[in-house]
């Protein structure tokens, strides 16, 4: 009995041995190398691009229709183990515009799953001539129809324009890949780039997840048949929790534009479960307008005169009020908050 105990003993010594020699298993080394591919790539050799140190590609999926390759690298970079995003082109200009482009992009998905986020590419030049406000509504719609699909959702831009035709404030809560080009490639001064022309953390590095640092790799470097392609580097282990799975609901989706009274309204139901949502989507409402010399709003005609309009069912913010501060805590650390401070209460209660 003492032998077989001492032969046990000496297994678990061993194994303890071997465990302290192996490396410790950890999240993937950030940042990660990646570009990001449509059909102006041609054709791409996913083995080469793997060779090269990419680790993870963002497909465009949708520009006034599917991309042609979209599925196509899908599969070939699944299959070599690179982490994929997917991103759409905007070309939506109104709110029943981007609730079309947003449907018809996860048409196009059809199911796909995605490591990365789903990215709302904003970079045309018809949706820069709308207001900073009507811009920033379109951005939430399509983003909430992502999300609500079951996407990690973010959006795409450049610097420049997040600043400044952008409302950022209001996109807080969606992830940020943005492009500040330091290695610049045009036609005429043909120029190409690798990854060891910038560093990840130089000093134009902007505030965001992930990092176009340039237009201007080189194509045959990474695999591309195009002389160039994009570079970009991620801060953020997406991968750390698997890929996100689109959740299966088929969302029929209406619009209650904003009012003297209400918000614009996201309202969602699921063909196939009936589950239904509804999320603002724009600013809070206007509020009505100075009365007319006949006591009406010039913007929706009531006669401010008559009883007040009934108060609207606003959409509640994430969290729970907590009974102690009565503050909303959100989050896991607003959680743990709400906890101490439910047991606070208690204690007062109690005393």
């Amino acid at each position: 009995m003492k032998h077989g105990l001492r032969s046990v003993l000496l297994c678990l010594l061993l194994l303890l041995f071997l465990s302290l020699l192996l490396p410790p298993s950890s999240a993937a080394e950030l940042p990660l190398q990646g570009i990001d591919v449509s059909r102006w790539q041609g054709e791409i050799n996913w083995t080469k691009a793997k060779k090269s140190g990419v680790s993870f590609a963002v497909l465009r999926c949708y520009a006034y229709g599917k991309d042609s390759t979209f599925d196509a690298n899908y599969d070939a970079a699944s299959a070599k183990g690179i982490a994929l995003g997917a991103y759409v082109y905007m070309y939506a200009t109104t709110p029943q515009g981007a609730v079309q482009e947003a449907q018809r992009t996860l048409e196009a998905l059809d199911g796909k799953a995605l490591t990365l986020p789903l990215f709302l590419d904003v970079e045309d030049a018809s949706v820069f001539r709308l207001s900073t406000e009507a811009l920033t509504d379109l951005c939430l719609i399509e983003l909430q129809l992502f999300a609500a699909a079951g996407y990690r959702v973010g959006f795409y831009t450049s610097m420049n324009h997040a600043s400044t035709e952008i409302d950022a404030a209001r996109l807080s809560d969606y992830q940020r890949w943005i492009a500040r080009w330091t290695c610049y490639t045009t036609d005429q001064n043909k120029k190409t780039f690798t990854f060891a022309d910038q560093s990840p953390s130089g000093t134009k590095k902007p505030d965001c997840e992930m990092w176009q640092f340039s237009n201007g790799g080189k194509g045959k470097t990474y695999g591309v048949s195009s002389a160039y392609v994009d570079l970009d580097y991620c801060y953020v282990d997406y991968g750390a929790d698997g890929p996100a799975v689109p959740n299966g609901h088929c969302w029929q989706v209406s619009l209650t534009e904003r009012s003297c009274t209400a918000p614009g309204m996201l309202h969602l139901t699921c063909a196939d479960c009936g589950e239904t949502r509804a999320v603002a989507y724009t600013l809070p409402a206007f509020g009505h307008t100075k009365p007319d010399k006949n006591g009406c709003c010039t913007r929706c005609g009531r006669n401010l005169s008559e009883a007040p309009d009934p108060p609207q069912d606003q959409p509640q913010a994430p969290g729970q009020i907590c009974p102690f501060c009565g503050e909303r805590h959100r989050g896991s650390i607003g959680r743990l908050l709400l906890l101490l401070h439910t047991i606070l209460a208690c204690i007062k209660a109690w005393t």
